[in-house]
């Protein structure tokens, strides 16, 4: 008989450890299924041409000189790093004929382009997460003559082996990049990475300046293999100081374009900026502006509160919203978001 109770409570004690073995699992699963399915929002990015003002656009060759065509490096290195982040899912790089299309648009120089606030403005109208610039900071190369006496890197390899000889060619570029916010033009993050490609015994003549140029000779693409390795290096920095990046809060302005009898109101801003069906809009009658009475310069304006409205439908650049107040809204009067991230 004592053995059977002995028994008994045995697998009593084995039953309770079972239970709470499944328990702890089930509840583990639980906790940890919807964490999974919490997929983090990719971050929206654009990506603006390098600048190459560091690069030298004429290189002195005994006996001539030969322009490069280095105002294509920049837009080069840009449309290789969006071939890296994509390829990488990290994140959504706004499309290449969109962004070309808003800075025609803007009617932008080159030098303004690289500008982080008018990178920035131009990052609130496309609705991103964040702008990549960069310089483009070392783009050289050096060669070392096979024999001949000679053996150290040298610019250009000239001076050793006479005329024609066979040389070791090396292209180094230098790359750095920089994240800047859409919002305040404040620098985020920064990357840096150095690119490196040899080629050993390439024939050259003095004579052919093409050989230094980077054109259709013995070295091939030397220089493209040390920009592309540089791009390799400087993606993956850029991926992580993304993903670490907060979620931006967007500050929605704009402008109501249109309105009915029966409240509908159309207004100027859309999915592109942040805007949400759902979202609540106050609608503000623009006033006199105040002014700094040293300056002259416009402090503020004195606008006056007059309803809400309720966004209804959205598209990219515009939003049909519902609209009630005090007074009838109309064309030209501002309407302003919470903060609220995205």
């Amino acid at each position: 008989m004592r053995s059977r109770f002995l028994c008994a409570g045995g697998v009593s004690t084995m039953l309770r450890v079972v239970l709470t073995v499944v328990f702890t699992a089930v509840l583990a699963v639980g906790l940890v299924f919807p964490a999974l399915g919490q997929v983090q929002p990719k971050k929206r990015v654009a990506v603006f041409d390098f600048d190459n003002a560091t690069v030298q656009t004429q290189v002195a060759i005994p006996f001539f000189q030969q322009t490069s065509n280095t105002g294509v490096l920049g837009k080069a290195v840009a449309d290789l790093l969006v071939t890296r982040l994509v390829q990488d899912s990290a994140c959504s790089v706004i499309e290449r004929k969109a962004l070309d299309k808003l800075l025609e648009e803007q009617n932008l120089s080159n030098s303004n382009r690289t500008d982080p606030l008018t990178a920035a403005k131009l990052g609130r109208v496309l609705g991103v997460d964040a702008i990549i610039l960069g310089s483009i900071t070392h783009y050289d190369r050096e060669t070392k003559v096979k024999g001949g006496g000679g053996s150290a890197w040298a610019p250009l390899g000239i001076g050793r082996g006479g005329m024609t000889s066979k040389q070791d060619i090396r292209g180094l570029v230098q790359i750095s990049a920089r994240v800047v916010s859409p919002d305040t033009a404040e620098v985020l993050a920064v990357a840096q990475a150095t690119g490196e490609s040899l080629h050993k015994g390439v024939k050259t003549n003095v004579m052919d300046a093409s050989v230094y140029m980077g054109g259709n000779t013995a070295d091939g693409g030397l220089m493209a293999e040390a920009m592309d390795k540089a791009v390799a290096l400087l993606a993956p920095q850029l991926e992580q100081s993304l993903v670490k990046l907060p979620p931006r809060v967007a500050l929605v302005d704009g402008l109501v374009a249109d309105t009915n009898a029966a409240g509908r109101l159309i207004l100027n801003v859309g999915g592109r900026v942040g805007v949400k069906i759902g979202d609540r809009m106050q609608v503000w009658r623009p006033g006199k502006p105040v002014r700094d009475p040293a300056t002259g310069k416009v402090l503020r304006f004195d606008d006056s509160l007059i309803g809400e409205a309720v966004v209804t439908s959205v598209d990219d650049v515009s939003a049909e919203a519902a609209y009630t107040g005090t007074e009838p809204a109309k064309s030209g009067d501002r309407v302003k978001g919470l903060p609220k991230q995205i």
